[in-house]
């Protein structure tokens, strides 16, 4: 019996979390684009899949109110709920920009939302773990919290990668994975 309970602990262990692998299991299918222009803006970006990654490319404009570029998937609701990490493996040659990763529970923009920001330190493949308490609470671009409490993560069902740095011009980044555990 004892066994039995052991081994069933050790299969909820393993499958606890989210991995989102775009080498491996091409995850990139599910992503989509929203860039500012659904509200004016004209900033441009596009997610290609790689044999072992996604490459997320693009230009930001600031022009007729816009600045921000950003590829989303859906995930199953309640997936990150029991999740204290994110650990994203990740390049970069925009060293000069920052990138965000919000966690959202709304469709609509206005609602508020979790982010954690981050720039890139090198070219070379940069692997960062960062714990979900530590997302910020954003509403529209705006931190308006400074932690994010563990009951936000039984309802979200929005992952997105953004640029809303407010800085105009040309941005990449290459990731391999996404794991949230």
């Amino acid at each position: 019996m004892k066994q039995i309970t052991l081994l069933a602990l050790l299969f909820m262990a393993a499958t606890t979390g989210l991995t989102i692998d775009f080498g491996q299991d091409k995850a990139g299918d599910t992503w989509r684009i929203v860039n500012d222009g659904v509200m004016g803006g004209l900033s441009q970006s596009s997610a290609t899949l790689t044999e072992d990654t996604v490459l997320f490319k693009g230009d930001v404009s600031l022009e007729n109110n816009g600045g921000f570029a950003s590829m989303r998937t859906l995930i199953t609701e309640g997936a990150l709920k029991d999740c204290k990490t994110m650990t994203i493996r990740f390049k970069s040659s925009s060293t000069n920009r920052t990138f965000g990763l919000s966690l959202k529970n709304s469709q609509q923009y206005y609602i508020p939302y979790y982010k954690h920001t981050f720039t890139p330190k090198t070219t070379d493949w940069e692997i960062l773990t960062v714990n979900l308490s530590d997302f910020k609470h954003y509403r529209i671009s705006e931190v308006i919290g400074n932690e994010m409490p563990k009951k936000a993560l039984d309802d979200v069902f929005n992952i997105a990668l953004i640029i809303s740095d407010k800085k105009a011009g040309p941005f990449d980044i290459e990731i391999d994975y996404i794991t949230f555990e």
